[in-house]
């Protein structure tokens, strides 16, 4: 949802740079719009010239310590009575289904026959034979749309008071330098380090006969230099005279935790050179391992690689005396301390720090923001405020499926239809969820900032509020939602030339190596359904139409506006509704009923229960909303931030009509096709582990995309490839 203005063809988008030449990207003339809404009849090799919206993008939060008015934070209004210019009544709704809508029974769910232990099936929420959408999914929605164009406070922010952690790069391994903490707990002796061959093909040097060596061994050692590194040749356990030629060292181990890790290290000893351990960097040590130790029941042990220890092992999270580690040096000053070379790091700061000021829940009933005075409010768990809770004014009521049941609900015969892979949202991307300045939280972290920057720079806020593209090109495209002329994986055929079915899980690879035919991955006839992902045994189809009624008692006219709003916006606006949002799924259509809108003053209230026989006025519906939305509109205009808030909404509610909707995906080389279509395999942390590569020690060109803002007028290029597919 996003922008006031019709956002421009270049609004937000990434985009992989233009073929030609060799010139930087940013030296290139940018694509015309007929290049980019006409995809070209020669597949580009390279695949490039494929842009695409993020499923997801932000509304921005801005500070609300200078809100004024109707929509600063106050104690809400006696409810003992109608106060004379407020608005009691009933508003009548219509909501049209304009992309399917995923109403499922989650009480129903069951095991799919021949599936993955724990792969769920759902049939449809029905009551009585017709599709049921319940009154609170409406009354969500609504909410979570009012706090975003009023800039209220979070209605729930619970459980993000820790730091997030985040990986390091590859590349800061170099500046990882292999230190001990001295015998008195207080000081850190630099030692060297050395490779000891692991997990090679070709066995490493023997150690004994009876075991390999083990993590804290106490060793003698021959080394070899190689070309950029130094290994081992040869290891015998210690003893107390020193053999010619061998050097004294300890065995330092922390497993196959890595993909392609071959080596473990033995630290060997050096000129004595020493530094004080202060307490900045155990209190930093500390704090990462209070951090595993918290999410030590998040490891899954199921996979092929090793856990690292310290993510387990009391001990290895222990400094103390004779404790091997890595100071990171990447200024010659030790900054951390970390168990591992390529270790996990917390951010500056945690989510609940990065909110903007007073955009955090309200504290108490004296601090109720426009949502919390009109939808409801409850202290967060533990504050001890009271009163706790505040009941609201609005209610959602009388929710009434017009469709005949049989139009309603597309049903999908056997197992169902296997949906794409949903993970959690993944807040510790924060090229995506932080800002470039904590005063600016419209303004995207800049291009090929390092990732160091990203996580530990105190100048960051938060985002926003996350809100889901409208699929434009998805509700418009006749066969997307259909897949009964698809005569092989319908998830590999690419519909008017842009569009590949984003909701759907491709079937099972047709062999581990993932082969491609060059225009699409070879796939087998079979879905793949497992814990990763679900199956549905329907949806509510396009076109379905609901009636409901929203009733509103003693609300000020901005307060009402601002609902009415949302509620006329027009026909190319949409609200996101119920499960799978990412995949296209539950974009709807409001729209305000005049003849079952019925509002009045107090004051009009008030005449007519003076008079037994007394009859309400009859004002025209139009009228009174129309006046309504105009007060919300003059007083909004005057708030903060205001613009950038409605564009970005506007512009996700409306869509891109040029653009498909997906996650990034990186393009494995030799793959022909004019784009790339969803992987079999999964593998979505593709583009995230290239978009960190480093080239030189910096942030290697075109890497480093951050997503934009959502009423950004500039374009962006993306050309992020996986290295590593042949």
């Amino acid at each position: 949802m996003t922008e006031a203005r019709p956002p421009k063809p270049s609004d937000v988008f990434f985009r992989r740079k233009p073929v030609g030449g060799s010139q930087p990207p940013r030296a290139r003339k940018a694509p015309t719009k007929k290049a980019r809404a006409t995809p070209s009849a020669k597949p580009d090799p390279r695949g490039r010239g494929e842009p695409f919206l993020n499923p997801y993008t932000f509304v921005p939060a801005f500070s609300r310590e200078g809100m004024t008015g109707s929509f600063a934070d106050a104690v809400p209004q006696g409810a003992d009575r109608l106060h004379e210019e407020n608005w009691t009544g009933t508003i009548g709704v219509r909501l049209t289904v304009r992309t399917p809508l995923l109403l499922l029974d989650t009480a129903r769910a069951h095991n799919t026959p021949g599936a993955e232990e724990g792969h769920l099936t759902y049939p449809v929420l029905l009551r009585d034979g017709r599709p049921h959408l319940p009154a609170t999914a409406l009354k969500g929605m609504l909410r979570t749309a009012y706090e975003a164009i009023t800039n209220s406070r979070f209605g729930v922010f619970n459980g993000h008071d820790d730091p997030l952690g985040w990986r390091r790069i590859a590349d800061d391994a170099r500046y990882m330098r292999p230190v001990r903490v001295g015998a008195d707990g207080r000081t850190l002796e630099f030692w060297g380090a050395v490779k000891l061959s692991s997990y090679r093909d070709r066995p490493g040097p023997r150690y004994s006969p009876k075991r390999p060596p083990e993590h804290g061994d106490r060793v003698w050692v021959k080394t070899r230099r190689g070309k950029n590194t130094e290994e081992v040749t040869d290891i015998r356990p210690y003893s107390g005279s020193r053999p010619g030629g061998w050097v004294e060292g300890y065995v330092f181990i922390t497993g196959q935790n890595a993909e392609k890790k071959l080596d473990e290290r033995v630290f060997i000893k050096q000129n004595p050179n020493r530094v004080k351990l202060t307490d900045e960097l155990r209190e930093r040590w500390d704090a990462l391992m209070e951090h595993h130790r918290r999410h030590e029941q998040d490891i899954e042990t199921g996979g092929e690689l090793d856990i690292s220890p310290h993510r387990n092992n009391e001990d290895r999270r222990r400094l103390t005396p004779g404790t091997f580690c890595w100071a990171y040096m990447p200024t010659g000053r030790i900054e951390a301390l970390y168990p591992v070379m390529i270790p996990r790091d917390l951010a500056s700061a945690s989510p609940a720090e990065l909110v903007p000021p007073k955009v955090e829940p309200a504290p108490s009933f004296r601090d109720l923001s426009p949502a919390d005075r009109v939808f409801g409010w409850v202290a967060q768990e533990g504050s001890g405020t009271r009163p706790a809770a505040y009941r609201g004014r609005v209610r959602v009521n009388g929710v009434t499926c017009v469709t005949a049941p049989g139009q309603a609900v597309r049903r999908f015969p056997g197992d169902g239809l296997p949906l794409s892979i949903l993970a959690q949202p993944k807040p510790t991307q924060g090229r995506f969820y932080l800002s470039e300045s904590a005063a600016e939280p419209d303004r995207p972290i800049k291009d090929g900032t390092p990732k160091n920057e990203v996580h530990r720079d105190p100048d960051r806020a938060l985002r926003g509020r996350k809100v889901y593209w409208h699929h434009r090109r998805a509700a418009t495209a006749e066969s997307y939602w259909n897949e009964t002329e698809s005569t092989g994986d319908p998830t590999q055929e690419l519909i008017d030339g842009e569009l590949y079915r984003e909701y759907r899980r491709p079937n099972a690879p047709a062999d581990e190596r993932l082969t491609r035919d060059g225009t699409a991955f070879q796939t087998t006839g079979e879905p793949q359904r497992d814990k990763q992902n679900r199956s549905v045994r329907g949806w509510i189809a396009e076109g379905t139409e609901f009636t409901f009624g929203i009733g509103v008692r003693d609300i000020p006219e901005v307060e009402l506006g601002a609902l009415l709003w949302l509620l006329t916006l027009g026909d190319d606006h949409h609200h996101r509704l119920g499960l799978g949002k990412p995949l296209g799924f539950g974009s709807v259509r409001l729209s305000l009923d005049p003849r079952e809108t019925k509002l009045h003053t107090g004051a009009q209230w008030s005449e007519y229960y003076r008079d037994l026989a007394g009859e309400l006025p009859d004002p025209s519906a139009e009228t009174v909303v129309e006046n309504c939305v105009r007060a919300f509109e003059r007083e909004a205009a005057n708030q903060p931030g205001f613009a950038t808030i409605e564009g970005a909404f506007r512009a996700a509610a409306q869509g891109r009509a040029d653009l498909p909707v997906h996650y990034p995906r990186a393009r494995p080389k030799g793959l022909r096709a004019p784009r790339t279509p969803p992987n079999p395999a999964g593998e979505s942390y593709a583009w995230f582990t290239a978009n960190e590569k480093v080239k030189d020690g910096s942030v290697a060109p075109d890497r480093g995309r951050s997503l934009p803002s959502a009423g950004d007028p500039r374009g962006r290029d993306l050309d992020v490839h996986d290295e590593e597919s042949s």
